[in-house]
């Protein structure tokens, strides 16, 4: 499964921490920080582990289920965009 999700501060600044349906879950950066948005990333709270995606086409994988407990940090400036894809092989 594949989808798009949008940030901006006045809408959907950031995503409640969550566990993802996956086996594994990857993140692609449709946009670039610093550029089109400010503020972002992923947060993985058992680890205390952020990652961000600062430039656009960058991605990253993780595991999904209940060892990557996470969340996306807000966005502070302009609009971010990136493609989640949830992988179950």
């Amino acid at each position: 499964m594949n989808f798009v999700v949008r940030y901006r501060p006045d809408e959907q600044p950031s995503l409640r921490p969550h566990h993802d349906s996956s086996t594994f879950t990857i993140n692609i950066a449709l946009n670039s920080k610093g550029v089109d948005y400010e503020g972002g990333g992923c947060r993985f709270l058992r680890y205390n582990c952020k990652v961000e995606s600062p430039r656009k086409g960058w991605s990253f994988m993780h595991p999904g289920r209940l060892t990557h407990y996470h969340e996306g940090l807000p966005t502070t400036r302009g609009t971010r965009y990136i493609m989640v894809s949830f992988v179950d092989p």
